[in-house]
């Protein structure tokens, strides 16, 4: 059957061939080959550090073609996040098609995500490369933000410029393999993701500042067309956060500019267009982002202005009310005390709409405000019905319900106040439901912050309950923990109890391990 020659390629078949880009001559192409199967066999590290340079070099030569093919590109993609500074330039520059190419974009995300590794080695070497790419995509950013592949690169761009950037690791299950030395030696250790972590305490050069604030700048040109595709909002959500890290003076307004457009564009809210977008799933996300970096000011101009009066509505929304849990994580005291006033007495709706992260931000919130930690503490137990009479047994009930409550990181390095104070006092009487919340995820939560906020005496007492069932908290996932407390108290105590117990348990000589 005769081909049809003379009809034009369809528009898939033009697309496929635009990406597919120049392709290698045959002799280059084998040599990639022979190396990249050469690095999956497997290389010592003293190789590695000579194979990796020459590769590079000879890679240099032939890009973008070679960053385009699939052999190429994972080639780089394992390479060059072990790249020495001077085999990095090469490959940050913006080639016509490279950004936004399925490929093409990879390799210059991973040559970007190396450069905090290496930048404090030769901060000079990667400096101009770097500014020449930025101002190529400064022209147009918005472009590369509305692209799926490009806005990874514009992504990991903006990280490296404001000091956020992260290295890129290889394909999942292409690591480089190494031979192991024998004898081994002291400090190698198995090419893994984890071996390029960006450098501490590096500083940045002083040119990437104007360089981040031009691009912000021209994100904000552009801020109306990039807030509806998910691939342009993180990119408006990486500036902020690089604005932010690198202190620059542009952050509060292009943070201000972002609240602005999206209270102008959407369907209007009766009261205020921003609560809908504080309701929608995509825009939410740019609203939090903005929250986490606002200033004081700020913050109190979006709660008076946006917010107040409509908490209940916000806290009880499967979408706003994560955005709520933002504000109170980074609100001032006043903000904190009027959203306390107003959402304090209707708790009891984000419980019962399941969720219970709106009742735990308004608790840290007041952890950091000392002034506040009382009314918070009442309006909790009125809301979980358990403030009068005091220490009901429902009430730890309902407290195991709210996880977070057994802890978590804080930036503070001192214990707050008030926290556990409740579940102290509950430590000091003896009310039969340690053992039942000792075997349950959630309730063991509860019962470890009891733990570690109560007195001796306290402790003491929660032994004795516990003790009597010490065969089953050993036979339990969860009561085992719990069992390694109550042996650790125990054993302080009375070592000739603790070991009677054990016996009694089954343990014979083997004991459990304190």
């Amino acid at each position: 059957m005769a081909a049809h020659t003379g009809s034009p390629p369809g528009p898939e078949l033009s697309r496929q061939r635009r990406q597919a880009g120049p392709r290698l001559d045959p002799d280059t192409a084998e040599y990639f080959r022979r190396a990249l199967e050469t690095l999956e066999e497997g290389l010592s590290e003293e190789e590695l550090a000579l194979f990796t340079p020459n590769v590079l070099s000879e890679a240099a030569l032939a890009s973008p073609a070679l960053a385009l093919t699939p052999l190429g590109c994972r080639l780089l993609l394992l390479l060059l996040p072990r790249a020495p500074p001077s085999a990095l330039p090469p490959f940050l520059g913006a080639l016509p098609g490279v950004p936004t190419h399925p490929r093409g974009s990879r390799v210059l995300q991973a040559a970007l995500g190396r450069i905090p590794g290496v930048l404090g080695e030769a901060p000079g070497l990667l400096e101009e490369p770097l500014a020449r790419l930025a101002r190529e995509v400064a022209t147009e950013p918005g472009g590369l933000a509305r692209d799926p592949n490009g806005s990874f690169v514009l992504r990991a761009l903006l990280g490296v410029l404001g000091g956020t950037g992260d290295a890129v690791p290889p394909p999942e299950g292409a690591e480089p393999k190494v031979k192991k030395a024998w004898p081994p030696q002291k400090g190698v250790w198995p090419l893994q993701k984890e071996a390029w972590p960006p450098q501490k305490g590096a500083e940045l050069p002083a040119s990437f500042r104007p360089l981040l604030e031009e691009l912000a700048e021209g994100l904000e040109r552009e801020m109306p067309s990039l807030l509806a595709p998910p691939c342009a909002s993180l990119c408006l959500q990486g500036a902020l956060f690089a604005l932010h890290r690198s202190q620059s003076p542009s952050c509060s307004r292009f943070c201000r500019a972002l609240i602005g457009c999206l209270a102008r564009h959407g369907p209007a809210h009766p009261q205020s267009p921003l609560l809908t977008s504080l309701q929608d799933p995509a825009r939410s996300r740019l609203l939090e982002a903005a929250m986490t970096v606002l200033d004081p000011p700020g913050l109190r101009e979006l709660f008076r202005g946006h917010l107040r009066g409509h908490l209940r509505g916000v806290a009880s929304h499967r979408v706003a009310n994560h955005g709520l849990q933002r504000l109170l994580d980074h609100a001032p005291e006043d903000v904190v005390e009027e959203a306390l006033s107003e959402l304090g007495p209707a708790l009891q709706e984000p419980l019962a709409r399941g969720h219970p992260g709106v009742v735990v931000a308004l608790l840290g919130a007041a952890q950091r405000h000392p002034r506040l930690q009382g009314a918070a503490l009442r309006w909790l137990f009125q809301a979980l019905r358990c403030w009068d009479p005091p220490h009901h047994p429902h009430c730890v009930t309902a407290l195991a319900q709210l996880r977070p409550l057994g802890g978590g990181d804080s930036d503070e390095k001192a214990e707050p106040e008030g926290k556990g104070a409740e579940l102290e006092g509950k430590g000091a009487e003896p009310e039969g439901h340690w053992p039942s919340l000792a075997r349950d995820r959630s309730g063991s939560r509860v019962l470890d912050a009891a733990w570690a906020s109560g007195r001796p005496r306290q402790r003491a007492r929660m032994a004795e309950e516990l003790a009597p069932h010490l065969p089953d908290l050993l036979r339990d996932p969860l009561g085992r923990g719990v069992a390694r407390n109550l042996g650790l108290e125990l054993f302080k105590k009375d070592p000739e109890k603790w070991a009677e117990l054990q016996r009694g348990a089954g343990l014979g000589g083997r004991g459990l391990i304190l």
